[in-house]
């Protein structure tokens, strides 16, 4: 088994670009903020292994929005159970730090400017989805990224868009992924 029979919406297009953003660090806190069944971890941590860095894998395991099907499952099944099942056959489970708690309560586990690479695949809905950008980008130390997944959601998408406009920031996205990166030059602590 391999991360692409995990159940999931993370495709080989997605993982290509996530993969990008992990291989350029080292010894480093890699976060991930919403892992449903675990496809996406299975598909980024192997390659955050290999390059030394802890990598955290962060989720409510409830979901946010009663109409996205991944809400739904979730509250029709231990997606948390499934999660570490998943991770275990992966060979993963003794290396992905789980937290199960709310993206932002999360965000305040890790220092200003501790975190080189975090991936948000939490909620769709707007207001969360700006509300986990404001929770995480102090978080980002320089020259680190923060990204996401479901760029092609409006919801999501539009909350990008504002944040980067607000802060003088290009996105870079491709497929159904988007990043900001914080300038090297930048402070630590936002």
């Amino acid at each position: 088994m391999g991360w692409g029979d995990i159940e999931g919406w993370f495709s080989a297009q997605d993982a290509q670009f996530v993969i990008g953003m992990v291989q350029g660090v080292s010894d480093a806190i890699v976060v991930e903020v919403g892992f449903y069944a675990g496809r996406s971890t299975a598909a980024i941590a192997p390659v955050s292994r290999a390059r030394n860095n802890t990598y955290y894998a962060i989720d409510n395991c409830a979901g946010s929005d009663p109409r996205d099907p991944a809400t739904q499952n979730q509250q029709k099944r231990n997606m948390q159970q499934v999660f570490e099942d998943n991770m275990k056959r992966e060979g993963l489970d003794e290396y992905v730090r789980v937290r199960i708690m709310d993206s932002s309560q999360a965000a305040s586990l890790f220092e200003d400017g501790s975190v080189a690479v975090c991936f948000l695949d939490a909620s769709h809905v707007a207001e969360d989805v700006a509300r986990d950008i404001e929770a995480w980008w102090p978080k980002i130390r320089a020259g680190g990224v923060l990204g996401g997944h479901d760029w092609t959601w409006g919801s999501v998408s539009g909350a990008v868009r504002a944040f980067a406009s607000a802060n003088g920031l290009s996105i870079v996205a491709e497929g159904n992924c988007w990043k900001l990166s914080k300038p090297k030059g930048t402070a630590n602590v936002d």
